[in-house]
């Protein structure tokens, strides 16, 4: 597919130093040694590092390599990295240990329109220095590339480019000794924006758009996580099609999103199909690596009954029942009907139990979360005993009770049990058009779709996506 232009974020950053004493190392016993104290991410994949023994300029050599141990002489362009974790707004690492002939690699996020602190105070061997970078530079490139001048032992500001994820590098003044530091980040302006760590990427289901006149498919959803901070993206896929031919789509935005955002991943937020595409995206073309998590909200993990009946796939009125999909999805044209039976093949239980979820396993790199929808009709939500919240849409009433007499209970077009995947955290009060804000952003009264949508995104920050 015809990839959009890729933008790249670079706006201006001030970096100052400021006069901060650098502390003197303390002595030289080679009992004194400092202890890591790092961070692991739930989702970064960045493990933390061991504690080396900070050594001394004669057990070290000092720049002509261990005269004690024949250890041969650091190579100041090929330091060992080392991944230290994720370090939260506002939290501090001390006690970290910078080894020999080495480079350490923390990560931390931070919103656009913000500034933060890096505080970098040396406990022990030698004085270090810091570098922050775009987490997708070369690491062999950093120092030439970095967004600020470098840091040394003291104060320094960092105007934020844009929100995610940053890399900050640090190495040893002198790579053949060790060094004792300790690292706090904290904002000091701009504090009230958000960011995730990962640029969230909403991915859309059947008739699905980015945006026509008014109307968006997660109506409102886009501008108000971007008015917070947040850095995001809405796919734009066929409006229906086979899940192979749109997560085909979705894998070349994710591309062209990482490019654009300078991130290592992204998160993939999909609503109905949108789920199934994001799935595929991760498994079939083996985009573990670059998507942290999947969140799916009322997406037929297990298919939907009513595209089994409207294939025959199952027995059952099934002229009536395609006749109805084809009607709420709007495909009028021949071309659309064709792709809109490959899509109805790709949501039917059939397909989804016997064919997708087995090729299709979920990788251990990503977290999966689910969320699913609940509603009745008309007859149940007038009775107190069946304690029904929302009224399920005239659009898809017809399909609601198909379901509901042959599988259970549902949102209209997708049950209960069909959207539970992975960590799945309950029901929303919500039709399966409701669940995305439409039509226009009116839903039944106990659901707000953008307040849902935006715990979403927090959810996703406070777990380090």
């Amino acid at each position: 597919m015809k990839r959009r232009r890729v933008v790249r974020i670079a706006l201006p950053l001030v970096a100052l130093l400021t006069a901060c004493s650098d502390p003197a190392a303390p002595g030289t016993d080679t009992d004194a040694a400092t202890t890591t104290s790092s961070s692991s991410s739930s989702s970064g994949g960045e493990p933390t590092t061991g504690t080396p023994p900070i050594t001394t300029d004669a057990e070290s050599g000092s720049g002509s390599g261990d005269a004690s141990t024949g250890a041969p002489a650091c190579d100041p362009t090929n330091l060992a990295l080392s991944e230290r974790g994720f370090i939260p707004r506002g939290e501090a690492r001390p006690g970290n240990t910078l080894a020999r002939c080495g480079e350490d690699r923390w990560y931390f996020a931070a919103p656009s329109e913000s500034t933060v602190e890096i505080k970098l105070t040396r406990t022990a061997g030698s004085a270090s220095t810091a570098a922050i970078a775009y987490p997708d530079e070369d690491p062999t490139s950093v120092w030439d590339k970095a967004l600020t001048p470098p840091i040394a032992p003291g104060s320094a500001i960092f105007a934020v480019p844009r929100s995610g994820e940053f890399a900050l590098h640090l190495r040893s003044d002198d790579p053949e000794l060790a060094a004792g530091y300790d690292l706090e980040i904290r904002c000091i302006l701009g504090c009230e924006r958000e960011t995730t760590r990962f640029p969230v990427m909403f991915v859309h289901g059947w008739t699905g758009f980015e945006k026509i006149g008014p109307l968006t498919y997660f109506y409102g959803v886009a501008a108000m996580v971007e008015a917070m901070g947040f850095p995001h993206k809405v796919a734009v896929l066929d409006p229906y099609n086979d899940t192979n031919i749109r997560a085909a789509q979705l894998v070349d935005q994710i591309d062209e999103t990482l490019t654009t955002w300078r991130a290592r991943k992204v998160d993939l937020l999909g609503h109905s199909q949108g789920g199934i595409d994001s799935r595929c995206a991760v498994s079939t073309f083996g985009y573990g690596d670059r998507v942290s998590a999947v969140m799916t909200i009322a997406s037929p993990h297990r298919g939907t009954y009513v595209t089994d009946l409207a294939l025959g796939l199952a027995p059952g009125a099934g002229e009536a029942v395609v006749g109805g999909l084809l009607n709420f999805i709007g495909a009028v044209t021949a071309q659309q009907k064709s792709d809109a039976l490959a899509s109805f093949y790709s949501l039917s239980e059939k397909h989804m139990i016997e064919e997708f979820n087995p090729e299709n396993p979920d990788d251990p790199q990503v977290q999966y979360i689910s969320y699913t929808g609940r509603t009745c009709n008309v007859a149940d939500f007038l009775n107190p005993d069946k304690n029904c919240q929302d009224l399920v849409d005239p659009l898809i009433g017809w399909s609601h009770d198909i379901l509901a007499l042959n599988r259970g209970v549902n949102d209209g077009l997708v049950t209960v049990d069909s959207a539970k995947w992975g960590d799945y955290r309950g029901e929303m009060i919500a039709d399966h058009i409701d669940e995305v804000g439409q039509i226009l952003g009116v839903t039944d009264p106990k659901f707000d779709h953008l307040a849902f949508y935006r715990d979403r995104v927090r959810g996703l920050a406070a777990e380090q996506h």
